[in-house]
């Protein structure tokens, strides 16, 4: 219920900033103010056909339905906000798998690691690399790299490697592949402590969150180009400098994390 809630209020978060944004370039346009409420709500509604396409076009070659890329976005929510050992936990259940001296996870006699990276919005070969070469001298036989999502060039890549053989999984394969078939979905809220009240630390992990450094930035860079634009000057930079702190914020409080 949590993970739907926040996933909500992300998406109508980002409508209300597309609508605001329009209207402060419509405003500037010397329009009449009820055309350029108008006019911002058509292109916020196109705009949100657009992101919704865009989002559902990386599905549409495996054929899935409607809820079915519903449940994927929900599943990369709680996976974004779990902890490591929460998703730990859940893929050695998931994969029937054990834990070695290295504190990874491993299948098939310890011959395959799997190694799963969610902090990261989109896979890439760089990221490929780096875990190649933590692997390459180990007398393992696959890897399994598992993450939100992965470019083009990931699957192409991956061919090249001798010896050891690399799969890649995002979470829309995992879904199909392993989570519906067993019919294991996460719950990573039944470990934590029942009835936790709000904390900073809750606060500081979902609104400052990594993922969001981009959103903040962007939104400064618009909002305080916008305050050349709209009579409110102290207004619009006031925000942008919230946002740019925001962006900064997401990197200090995760520094340790990432370490």
């Amino acid at each position: 219920m949590k993970n739907k809630l926040a996933f909500l209020i992300d998406e109508i978060f980002k409508l209300v900033i597309i609508f605001f944004i329009s209207l402060v370039f419509f405003k500037a346009t010397s329009l009449p103010f009820w055309l350029c409420i108008v006019l911002s709500s058509l292109l916020t509604l196109f705009l949100c056909v657009v992101l919704y396409f865009l989002k559902t076009k990386r599905y549409s070659k495996k054929q899935l339905k409607i809820n079915e890329i519903k449940e994927i976005e929900k599943l990369k929510e709680q996976f974004s906000y779990a902890s490591n050992t929460e998703i730990q936990h859940y893929l050695k259940k998931l994969f029937n798998a054990e834990l070695n001296y290295k504190k990874e996870l491993t299948i098939n006699s310890k011959s395959t690691i799997i190694n799963y990276n969610f902090d990261t919005p989109l896979l890439n070969t760089e990221n490929i690399k780096t875990i190649y070469k933590q692997n390459k001298n180990r007398k393992i036989n696959k890897v399994i790299i598992i993450c939100n999502d992965y470019n083009d060039e990931c699957k192409n890549f991956i061919k090249n490697f001798q010896k050891i053989e690399y799969e890649i999984m995002d979470v829309g394969d995992l879904y199909l592949n392993y989570i519906i078939p067993q019919n294991y979905f996460p719950n990573f809220e039944v470990e934590k402590i029942p009835n936790e009240k709000f904390s900073f630390n809750k606060f500081k992990k979902y609104a400052f969150n990594k993922r969001k450094a981009k959103t903040y930035f962007f939104c400064g860079i618009i909002l305080l180009f916008s305050s050349y634009l709209v009579p409110l000057k102290i207004y619009y930079l006031t925000f942008s400098a919230i946002m740019f702190i925001s962006s900064l914020l997401c990197f200090v409080l995760n520094t340790k994390k990432a370490k």
